[in-house]
């Protein structure tokens, strides 16, 4: 890995513009003092301020950190960089690595136009063959699964899904997953009131999913909320990409893509 040396990056690209402190300070709407501790490594520019320095002196974010752009074969570190240089799981975070997710999934099957956009919300885009599937639809879902993927799945997968999907197999059941999806710690009112349930329907629901031990039932602790709910942190993650995965083909097969591979390309072995 290359030495990071921020601080004299940002002192040679300034006076290679031939611009003072104060006037780089004024361009990026910042403190003198501010840029002065960046120059004197007494601090370093936060991930919000980075790409705005990269952007005014026109080099990438790379350049302001090694003092040149990684090479190709660095391709990963710079993605990293890239994606790390906003605000951690923030919103543009997201979309930026959507967006690096897509120009790879262009590239499997080599439909990576460099005058086009790649694919994120507005098309559903689908290939699979005997190396493995990759999904992006317009809701903002991606995935690449390898053959290797399948190759694994055993007795013990069997049992896990035996475990959660009786629970999700109905439809008040998956609508009160989804709501407390939505909603962590909510309660048995707001709960009503979001699905437009009835007291027994709802309480039919959550008895189901309570003892199946995807949703987890506890005392609140503003007493007139009674009890909420919230999905077991065990099956959280799985419900979440299940019902994503579900609307990706959903929303894929009413745009007209559908996977494309036939039986026994996946073979499961136990």
């Amino acid at each position: 890995m290359k030495d990071i040396n921020i601080s004299k990056n940002i002192s040679d690209l300034r006076k290679k513009k031939g611009i003072t402190q104060e006037q780089l300070a004024t361009a990026l709407n910042i403190s003198p003092q501010a840029v002065s501790k960046w120059e004197t490594n007494t601090s370093q520019p936060d991930t919000q301020t980075l790409p705005m320095i990269a952007g005014y002196f026109e080099v990438s974010i790379d350049y302001l950190f090694y003092g040149e752009d990684y090479p190709y074969k660095d391709i990963y570190n710079k993605i990293w960089d890239k994606v790390a240089a906003l605000g951690q799981q923030s919103k543009e975070a997201y979309n930026e690595a959507l967006t690096v997710f897509s120009y790879a999934h262009h590239g499997i099957g080599r439909w990576n136009n460099k005058n086009r956009t790649p694919i994120m919300y507005d098309e559903a885009f689908h290939l699979s063959n005997e190396n493995g599937l990759s999904l992006l639809s317009g809701k903002g879902y991606g995935a690449i699964v390898t053959r290797d993927f399948f190759e694994n799945i055993n007795q013990n997968t069997v049992e896990f899904a035996q475990k959660i999907l009786p629970a999700i197999s109905t439809r008040d059941n998956i609508l009160v997953c989804l709501a407390i999806i939505s909603m962590s710690d909510i309660s048995f009112e707001e709960l009503k009131e979001k699905l437009n349930f009835d007291e027994n329907t709802l309480r039919v629901a959550l008895d189901c999913l309570i003892s199946a031990e995807v949703i987890i039932e506890k005392k609140s602790k503003h007493k007139a909320l009674g009890f909420t709910y919230e999905i077991h942190g065990m099956y959280h993650t799985c419900l979440c990409v299940i019902f994503a995965t579900l609307e990706m083909q959903r929303y894929s097969l009413v745009t007209g893509v559908s996977c494309c591979m036939g039986y026994g390309d996946y073979p499961i072995e136990f």
